[in-house]
């Protein structure tokens, strides 16, 4: 880092605690959403001076890919045996109809591979985070990677609300309801906030469903890692597929296994989970503020389709999944 990434690094953190200050407010919104579409409208009027590019694309990527990689230490794994084996064919189920789903969708609606792709692992694995660890595996733009997020963003958002009254008209016991949260919604924040609309006793059950999900984010990284060399001509010597593995991959899963074999302190694993949220919050700021809004907007009814379609059917998928499971 050098002192032309300060600049556009000083905005992202001004963004974020813009959010954050706002969020006092509006809790059930959230930070994230807040500093993702107030990076969108400043970054599109008062703040669009070039100076701020290079410290903007630093918290957009790197700042992510830390992120991804302290993921691994908010999932509580002492509580994983909980889940039975109904629940875990449930999670799986969901994961892989919701990934197949959503990637077929955004291809019927205009959106290139590479884009597609991003949608797909952000609607069905864990949101930004997952756009942010396969970005870099595919040729998306950098428009394309914000679009991505700002349409998963506004999904998890969307239902953040809907679910948890629909969970109540369908008269769903507590197991169901963390079900149809944990196993649907974007983001660990999303899923919290939602879980807590509730009842106290869906949130731990609704985190579990969705830190199962998380872990899918591992073997959909491999696959597109290979998947995409298969795809490029064949070089004439091959070089160890394994060097091509991007470095938070490894960081995640050296995290997950810490966070399992180790009896980490609590004020260490709070401490690890609290920089996660605030470089998450930073890289959704800087993507705000990178994303042209115009070219965005042109787009809106492509973008309000994918939203309406994949989140109901996200929605009757759950339900399904459900009642086939006997949850």
């Amino acid at each position: 880092m050098t002192r032309n990434h300060l600049p556009g690094l000083t905005v992202s953190l001004f963004v974020t605690l813009l959010a954050f200050t706002l969020a006092q407010f509006i809790p059930l919104i959230g930070v994230a959403p807040l500093a993702l579409v107030l990076g969108m409208i400043l970054g599109n009027t008062f703040l669009r001076s070039p100076k701020l590019s290079l410290g903007t694309k630093l918290a957009e990527s790197r700042f992510l890919e830390y992120a991804i990689i302290l993921l691994a230490f908010t999932m509580d794994t002492q509580n994983f045996g909980q889940m039975g084996l109904s629940s875990l064919a449930f999670v799986s189920l969901a994961f892989m109809l919701s990934l197949v789903g959503s990637y077929r969708l955004a291809q019927r609606l205009g959106f290139s591979r590479d884009a597609s792709t991003l949608l797909a692992g952000g609607t069905a694995i864990c949101g930004s985070s997952a756009i942010g660890a396969l970005a870099p595996l595919t040729k998306a733009s950098e428009q394309e990677k914000g679009t991505a997020i700002v349409l998963v963003n506004l999904l998890g958002t969307l239902l953040m609300f809907l679910f948890p009254l629909a969970a109540v008209l369908l008269n769903l016991q507590d197991l169901q309801q963390a079900a149809l949260i944990g196993g649907t919604l974007q983001s660990v924040g999303q899923v919290a906030a939602a879980a807590n609309l509730l009842s106290p006793a869906v949130l731990p059950l609704a985190m579990l469903f969705k830190l199962t999900r998380i872990f899918y984010l591992v073997p959909v990284l491999f696959f597109l890692e290979f998947w995409t060399k298969e795809k490029e001509v064949a070089p004439v010597k091959k070089a160890n597929p394994l060097k091509k593995v991007p470095y938070y991959l490894y960081g995640f899963i050296l995290a997950s296994l810490l966070n399992i074999l180790l009896d980490l302190p609590d004020p260490l694993t709070a401490s690890l989970q609290s920089l996660m949220t605030w470089l998450e919050w930073l890289a959704l700021a800087a993507i705000g503020l990178r994303l042209d809004l115009r070219t965005f907007m042109k787009n809106t009814p492509v973008y309000g389709s994918y939203i309406l379609i994949i989140g109901l059917v996200q929605f009757v998928l759950a339900l399904v999944g459900i009642w086939m499971f006997g949850l």
